[in-house]
């Protein structure tokens, strides 16, 4: 099962180190605006593109869209993929919810 986190969790993990975060947004999207910090891996080649081994372990990987549905699918993806009992997170709300709550975006 995928664990949804709110804006202020996600914003303590990246500010404590404990996180590691993935925007699944398309390339153009990401440009438009993003999180500081989030790794950018588009949905659309994700599948073929992410290897589980390039980020630490011990880490928690959270991914993050638009809404929280493209990213919940990455979250899917990964578990599928590895079988991996690491913990994968998924932002409730995208990056939406996080400009909703007030919090910096980056270019």
């Amino acid at each position: 099962m995928i664990t949804n986190i709110d804006v202020e969790t996600l914003d303590q993990w990246l500010k404590s180190g404990e996180a590691v975060l993935i925007d699944v947004r398309e390339k153009d999207e990401f440009a438009s605006g993003h999180i500081q910090g989030a790794v950018s891996l588009p949905l659309s080649i994700f599948p073929v593109t992410y290897n589980h081994d390039n980020y630490p372990k011990g880490k928690k990987l959270v991914f993050q869209c638009k809404a929280g549905g493209r990213s919940m699918n990455a979250c899917n993806i990964v578990k599928q993929m590895t079988a991996t009992e690491d913990e994968v997170y998924n932002l409730a709300g995208g990056i939406g919810a996080w400009m909703a709550r007030g919090k910096p975006v980056t270019r």
